[in-house]
């Protein structure tokens, strides 16, 4: 952030090859990047979130690593920065958006339109997911600085429920549902991180139903949480079939690889070495065997092995 209470910021691309990292080319951008994310449809796709209420649609070449601007589309108001985007993993032009506002809306990419819904977090909104497998395929959930997981139905844009300060001690920054491609076989778990330190796990489950099935104001019930260290800031799945490794940015206290058991989880790998101050980013590289997680005031970008014997 500038003197003057502005924000810069730039998308960089960098090759990598040979152990070794070199940047290939900066976009700079006027206002500060939350957030980028390749569609998940078309990996030449790619969308960034600002802090001016706007989202860049580029299109990526990977003959020579460049970007090439498509639409920059202002949705909100200028001061309102977008946090999170999510696109939807089933409708390839439909993308969430969480915002400081504490609201969140739903993004049409063909025509720009956007829709809020009718249930809003009292502070910032931080994080998204859409759910997946049978009724979850019709509701987001949403994570906010009021401590507050709410579950929306996309067919109204109502919210189905809205846990409280029993169930986080502290913002919920990142969550993490079931789906065909992650954790198949727990289909009712739902993961979320918190500013509280704390990894949780919530059964979606009714009663004797096997299946996940939400029912208006039935909260479900957080039935494993273990406490990480540092705040949960991101739970981000392995894109490689029938490998259920979660790598989960921790922020003061670097970065680890979880694994999903039966019922609950269990950490194989931790990694901070030169992560000395917030670690807000990562995800995996689905051709080599390897993560990558940056960290904030130190503007540090650490490649490593998810492997613990590595």
């Amino acid at each position: 952030m500038e003197d003057n209470g502005t924000r810069n910021g730039s998308i960089d691309v960098y090759r990598y090859e040979a152990k070794e990292m070199t940047l290939k080319h900066r976009y700079k951008t006027e206002s500060a990047t939350l957030d980028l994310k390749f569609s998940p449809f078309d990996d030449s796709l790619i969308i960034s979130a600002h802090s001016t209420g706007n989202i860049i649609i580029w299109k990526y070449c990977d003959d020579d690593f460049s970007l090439s601007q498509v639409e920059n589309a202002q949705l909100f108001d200028n001061d309102t920065l977008i946090t999170s985007i999510f696109f939807s993993p089933t409708q390839r032009n439909t993308l969430l958006a969480t915002l400081t506002s504490g609201e969140l809306a739903i993004i049409n990419l063909d025509d720009l339109s956007h829709d809020i819904l009718s249930t809003s977090h009292e502070l910032e909104c931080w994080t998204g997911s859409f759910g997946e497998i049978g009724d979850l395929a019709n509701v987001v959930f949403t994570g906010g600085d009021d401590a507050k997981l709410i579950a929306h139905d996309l067919r109204d844009h109502s919210s189905i429920w809205s846990t409280s300060y029993r169930h986080h001690d502290a913002g919920v920054v990142s969550i993490l549902s079931p789906g065909p491609n992650w954790n198949a076989s727990n289909p009712h778990n739902l993961w979320t991180g918190s500013y509280d330190d704390n990894l949780r796990i919530f059964d979606l489950r009714i009663m004797d139903k096997l299946n996940p099935l939400l029912m208006p104001g039935y909260v479900p019930k957080s039935v494993e949480q273990q406490n990480l260290g540092g705040g949960v800031w991101r739970l981000i799945p392995s894109p490689v079939a029938d490998d259920n490794r979660v790598l989960t940015c921790c922020m003061y206290d670097g970065a680890r690889i979880v694994e999903p058991t039966e019922e609950t989880f269990q950490i194989s790998r931790y990694f901070k070495r030169e992560h000395e101050s917030m670690c807000y980013g990562g995800d995996w590289a689905t051709k080599e065997n390897f993560v990558v997680t940056c960290s904030f005031y130190d503007n540090v970008v650490q490649i490593w092995s998810p492997n613990e014997t590595e």
